[in-house]
């Protein structure tokens, strides 16, 4: 039965309920035990109520589970107990409904602690049904949208979000503990600033004003160590109109704390025993399991000069590099980096260590002693010119949290404040603005001070190794369906009107050959991985074609699928430039809207559905975003073989990594598998097709 069928069913038995003069919805209960308590309570009357997870009738008797937040529980009604009337209401509950029971906790002939009710009572009526097969699904632009039910059907979900709520608390418990007050400052500001971020703006309509949301708290909570407090910390959300991936969020939530009288090594010490006390709080232990691999944050984290390890990670000796030298580098080993020209010596450090020398550090590192230029709010060093005493936390390769040692001179904060305003930068909006109120806050006096922002849904990501911040998010912001179901409705008249004229696909207006294609892609990808990426699609998709289409091939269409592997992924790298992943698909369209023609472009969009929201729709659509995924795999098992060649593989290698999640754990396999529900292609064929393709070319991937 379709969910709208179920939905009419449930509410005629809705006004069934109304007719015997029973309230579907009541304003209170009084429970007495949870479910949990129930449990351990055999031979006892109680009174607990819950979610109805499953409902089994046998004539005189029934079976209902019944869910709470701390457990579940079987309730075994009886004719017998119930009388007949109240018996015939349970042919009007549902799987979803809430109700209440009381009654004797009993141990049923199968040995199953169970409640027997003497008496229930509806308390909410559902309408909807609950998905029957959720995890089976495992949508995850559903799951976000709906993370209600995301919680309710997946307890690994929910006990993930509970580690971040025990995060905040022992967050709290441990700064509280050391004499740190817990403060509140603006969201609202009239001029945001204690980092380099591009701010939401908005108006406040009794004042007449344009406000900004905070891009981070930093600057009140040092006016507040003006004021005479020497401790403390805020926990809030901040605001940066910038991109979306796999680490950043427009919307977030941060911690930062001062301590008056403290340099950089204190916080970091701080810092440090927080994570261990966290560690300790949730899990009893320190070892902690990141990226696959068991990780003690225990031991004392060493402490690296970032000039240290960029000579000994890359060679780069900064005393003697100059800044052409380092333009040089930058362009030759570092290609996504965006310059814009005019970039400060420090600038060029800065760029070339964050995008070479953070997925080195999986063991909790902090890496020490930063450029000037990159770092307005901190202190200079004590004996390092040019340096300042700065501080980032890293582990699992991932930027953890960020500190310093704050510059309390004001006139050295305010000619920083103008320098960070000239310096070049892409987006002048991110520099930090001239605070003429903070400044004359400083020049009242402010005290050697340390301080340090820690992002909780970073923290999140790290204790629960979980690496995607929307899978920490609540409720993340998501793009409106509105624009998926339009763009999609477009595709399908399109295609409609497109049979009509008797054609077999719209690819017939397709001009743009596959030599411009090439040309095309190579003018936005650098990476040779990305463009070896490119090539085992396009291979995989001329396959799939051949396979689907053995009975009308068609030259024109197979140019068609052919193109769609090759420019797929061709806004990659630009998306990964502005941390705007979530744009992936659709960036070069909005660069400029007729550069790849239809339908290849909706199948590119589309390729990314779930941030993109362009829905697949047609065989080409779904096969590029199915063996997008797959190429990945194929390429890691051939990697792991002793020969590290696609040729010494074959389909059963390759689906027992598939069968292991945690093998190329980045890949979607659920995904992957709907190669059987869309193209009608049974999993294994499909990973022999896509393998037999790759082979194919095997000397273009080096492999």
């Amino acid at each position: 039965m379709e969910e709208l069928d179920l939905r009419s069913a449930r509410i005629e038995k809705l006004k069934k309920l109304k007719a015997l003069g029973i309230d579907p919805y009541p304003a209170s209960y009084q429970k007495k035990q949870t479910i949990v308590e129930a449990l351990k309570s055999e031979g006892k009357i109680v009174k607990t109520s819950g979610r109805i997870f499953s409902l089994r009738t046998h004539g005189n008797i029934a079976f209902a589970d019944l869910k709470d937040e701390t457990g579940k529980i079987q309730i075994f009604f009886q004719k017998k107990l119930l009388g007949d009337e109240q018996y015939k209401v349970i042919n009007l509950l549902d799987i979803g409904d809430f109700i209440g029971v009381e009654g004797k906790v009993v141990k049923t002939i199968a040995g199953e602690i169970s409640i027997a009710p003497t008496s229930f009572v509806l308390l909410t009526k559902s309408i909807l049904p609950l998905p029957s097969e959720w995890f089976g699904l495992k949508d995850t632009e559903a799951r976000y949208r709906k993370r209600y039910l995301d919680l309710l059907l997946n307890l690994e979900i929910r006990k993930r979000f509970n580690i971040r709520t025990k995060l905040v608390s022992g967050i709290r418990e441990y700064l509280d503990k050391i004499g740190f007050w817990e403060v509140e400052t603006p969201t609202l500001q009239p001029l945001y600033g204690g980092a380099n971020a591009k701010p939401f703006k908005t108006h406040v309509n009794a004042l007449d004003q344009d406000v900004y949301l905070r891009i981070a708290d930093e600057l009140y909570l040092k006016r507040l160590i003006v004021g005479g407090y020497e401790k403390v910390y805020e926990i809030c959300k901040d605001f940066r109109n910038e991109g979306i991936d796999h680490a950043h969020f427009p919307e977030f939530t941060m911690i930062e704390w001062y301590e008056a009288y403290a340099d950089y090594q204190r916080v970091m010490d701080v810092a440090e025993g927080l994570f261990k006390h966290l560690a300790k709080k949730i899990y009893g232990h320190t070892v902690l399991d990141v990226k696959n691999k068991k990780t003690d944050i225990g031991n004392k984290w060493p402490r690296i000069e970032m000039s240290v390890i960029l000579k000994e990670k890359l060679g780069l000796d900064i005393g003697k590099e100059t800044e052409e030298s380092l333009i040089r580098y930058a362009k030759e080993k570092c290609p996504d980096i965006q310059l814009a020209g005019g970039e400060t010596k420090g600038q060029l450090i800065f760029a070339i260590f964050e995008h070479k020398i953070p997925k080195l550090l999986h063991e909790p590192t902090w890496i020490i002693d930063y450029p000037e230029d990159v770092s307005p709010l901190s202190k200079s060093h004590r004996s390092k010119k040019g340096w300042v005493e700065r501080f980032e936390g890293y582990i699992g390769g991932k930027e953890i949290c960020d500190g310093w040692s704050e510059l309390t001179d004001p006139q050295i904060q305010r000619d920083r404040f103008t320098r960070d305003t000239k310096i070049a930068r892409t987006d002048k909006e991110t520099a930090q603005q001239i605070d003429e109120d903070f400044l004359t806050a400083m020049e009242y006096g402010v005290p050697p001070l340390g301080g340090i922002g820690i992002g909780i849904d970073r923290l999140t990501m790290f204790f629960t190794n979980t690496w995607a911040i929307k899978e920490v998010i609540l409720f993340p912001t998501l793009r409106t369906e509105l624009n998926m179901k339009q763009q999609s409705s477009l595709l399908k008249k399109a295609l409609k009107k497109d049979r009509e004229k008797g054609l077999d696909s719209i690819s017939k207006q397709v001009k743009m050959t596959r030599k411009e294609a090439y040309s095309l892609l190579t003018k936005y990808i650098s990476s040779k991985n990305l463009i070896k990426h490119c090539l085992a699609c396009e291979a995989t998709m001329k396959g799939i074609y051949k396979h689907l289409h053995a009975n009308d091939f068609s030259e024109t269409s197979e140019k068609q699928w052919v193109i769609t592997g090759l420019l797929h992924d061709i806004d990659y790298e630009l998306a990964q430039k502005e941390k705007k992943l979530d744009r992936h698909g659709l960036l070069i369209f909005e660069k400029d809207p007729n550069i790849i023609p239809e339908p290849i472009a909706h199948a590119i969009k589309a390729h990314n559905y779930s941030n993109t929201r362009v829905e697949p729709v047609t065989d080409m659509d779904w096969a590029i975003s199915c063996c997008d995924q797959l190429t990945g795999i194929i390429v890691a098992a051939a990697l792991i073989h002793k020969d590290r060649k696609l040729g010494s593989i074959d389909t059963k290698f390759v689906m027992k990594r598939f069968n292991t999640p945690s093998f190329a754990r980045g890949a979607n396999r659920e995904t992957i598998k709907l190669c059987e529900k869309k193209l009608g292609i049974p999993l294994t064929q499909f990973v022999e097709i896509t393998l037999t393709s790759m082979q194919g070319i095997s000397q273009e991937l080096g492999l």
